[in-house]
């Protein structure tokens, strides 16, 4: 009975964090999270930068769902969407924390789109017949 609770509550725990991931707000509180402590961030510049990183990502997931976008196309958009989130979020910085944010930003990793699984062939092998 133990075993079968502890099992519940890890499954109830696994939900949980896989829905706060998905959640954009979440998502930008967290990225403002993570850029307050690399940068510094005061109360004043976090407000109007969570504001960018949640209109952002919200663009993100819009992108991610169509399903009309070739990879390629999907692949250019999210980098341009990215670009311009920076830029929005750099005006927000004082000189000193831009030069930060320049460093943090190279070191990012770049957001890539999982390539399409390959297609394999199956060789028909003609039908042999035993008479």
């Amino acid at each position: 009975m133990k075993k079968l609770f502890l099992t519940g509550i890890g499954l109830l725990l696994a939900f949980t964090i896989a829905f706060a991931q998905r959640n954009p707000e979440e998502v930008a509180r967290q990225e403002v999270s993570v850029l307050t402590e690399k940068l510094a961030l005061t109360e004043d510049q976090q407000k109007p930068i969570i504001l960018i990183v949640l209109e952002g990502t919200k663009a993100k997931e819009a992108l991610k769902a169509d399903a009309t976008l070739s990879p390629q196309v999907l692949a250019e958009s999210l980098s341009k969407l990215q670009a311009t989130t920076d830029a929005q979020v750099a005006e927000k910085l004082t000189d000193e924390q831009k030069t930060l944010f320049e460093k943090f930003t190279s070191e990012r990793p770049v957001e890539t789109m999982p390539a399409a699984p390959p297609v394999q062939h199956q060789e028909q092998q003609p039908e042999q017949n035993n008479q």
